[in-house]
């Protein structure tokens, strides 16, 4: 018997349909409507705009990177609901009506016009929290079987909630209400990997990159990581009573955009490459001339923060309904926006050297094919630079210059979290870490 689930944008507009056989193989058609929407966008670059079913192949690495990376995650969750831990259908089913990104995944008995009557937000007390937080590891997501219903991709611990940005309280959304923050704990057997990376998403911001705002917590003396989502939009509405209105903005990250499974996220694994991904953001970004040089920055702020975790699932596109902009150069350009998304998930690996018997330094996606972060030389970025179509020359002087940047940056704001809720004795790490690097690198090309 098929089953089958309505695919929404923002809980509004009916995006398609997604089905599954009696042996679990999924399919996905777009609604006419959709198709014939000036404000429609492709559900994935791998998926898209028209007519006519796609099959499991082709929609299986967009799906299937919705949901938890982590297998122990999808086991708890699937065997919560009573559905096989490889049954994709079967737990976005359940849990995704807050997914990453606008859409909404829903029965069709369960659509209501125009939004869905049922989304509510319910406040939660600090107490509350803390103790959802602190079962977080035994209840992902904060899910329950009548409780919050959600979506989260990656392999740390985390969960949505609502913060309103007012008053700054914290609630629990619920029926598919849009979450505002992740909040993330630390990664097991990585203590204060919380910390770490509120460090380099804060150093990041500093040297002048477009990422993630973060904030730590503590709750019951432990670090907690709350992370703005960049896929909210937020306006102000006013009937007597001012309101913000919060909508979702679509996103995909790299690896459902080349349509590559996540299984296979790093490069060595056969997942994408800097090439692949600079090749399809000249395709699909509206303004490539602005995204190439973001995304080069991006990739180049990774490797001199020594991310070990840099593939293509941390590096997205997201997509926003606005008039065309005059300099846009893609001739596919629509009144859907499409551009890289700010910088998240970036860690230190060095931090964490007392954690592992040993530890050899490996790139999640290597640099003119080099994997092996202390044999890079010149010659790996020259040839990277002509793998992605960019020049030598400009990518040697952004590589110089923002290696100048952090070097001036890190100290001084290791200084400023030093004795916040943000300290740790592991900050002093990735500032030698990273100062030597970038150190080694001013002498190489300077």
């Amino acid at each position: 018997m098929t089953k089958t689930l309505l695919v929404l944008a923002n809980g509004r507009y009916r995006v398609g349909v997604l089905r599954a056989d009696a042996r679990g193989y999924m399919s996905f058609t777009y609604d006419p409507e959709w198709l014939a929407s000036p404000a429609a966008y492709p559900v994935s670059q791998s998926i898209p705009l028209r007519s006519g079913p796609f099959d499991h192949q082709a929609i299986e690495p967009f799906f299937d990177g919705l949901l938890p990376d982590k297998k122990d995650v999808r086991r708890q969750i699937a065997s919560l609901f009573d559905v096989a831990p490889t049954d994709e259908f079967g737990i976005l089913e359940h849990i995704g009506r807050d997914c990453a990104g606008a859409l909404m995944l829903i029965h069709p008995d369960q659509a209501k016009s125009p939004l869905q009557s049922d989304a509510h937000l319910s406040a939660i007390s600090t107490d509350d929290l803390a103790k959802r937080i602190a079962e977080l590891p035994q209840r992902p997501l904060f899910i329950d079987e009548d409780e919050v219903v959600l979506s989260l991709a990656g392999v740390n611990d985390k969960a949505a909630v609502y913060i309103d940005p007012a008053t700054q309280e914290i609630s629990l959304p619920f029926g598919g209400y849009p979450s505002t923050h992740i909040l993330k704990i630390d990664i097991e057997r990585l203590p204060d990997s919380t910390r770490t990376e509120h460090f380099c998403m804060k150093l990041a911001r500093k040297i002048g990159l477009d990422a993630a705002h973060t904030k730590i917590r503590l709750f019951n003396d432990h670090p907690v990581l709350f992370v703005t989502r960049f896929d909210r939009a937020y306006a102000q509405t006013s009937n007597g009573v001012r309101v913000t209105r919060v909508t979702r903005l679509h996103q995909e990250d790299f690896c459902q955009a080349l349509g590559v499974n996540p299984d296979v996220k790093y490069e060595r694994q056969g997942g994408p490459d800097l090439a692949a991904m600079f090749a399809l953001t000249r395709q699909a970004s509206t303004i490539p001339a602005r995204d190439i040089p973001k995304l080069l920055g991006f990739v180049i702020f990774n490797f001199l923060i020594g991310n070990p975790d840099a593939h293509a699932k941390n590096y997205s596109l997201i997509y926003r309904q606005r008039p065309t902009n005059a300099n846009a150069t893609n001739a596919n350009a629509t009144n859907v926006h499409t551009a890289i998304s700010p910088l998240y998930d970036v860690n230190n690996g060095a931090a964490f050297r007392d954690c592992f018997k040993s530890q050899r330094p490996r790139l999640a996606q290597s640099i003119g094919g080099c994997f092996d972060p202390t044999e890079l030389d010149w010659s790996h970025w020259e040839a990277q630079a002509r793998m992605i179509g960019s020049s030598p020359t400009a990518l040697r002087k952004a590589l110089l210059n923002m290696a100048k940047k952090v070097r001036e940056t890190i100290t001084p704001l290791r200084n400023e979290v030093r004795d916040t809720d943000a300290d740790s004795p592991r900050l002093d790490h990735i500032v030698d870490d990273v100062s030597n690097r970038c150190e080694a690198w001013i002498r190489k090309l300077g």
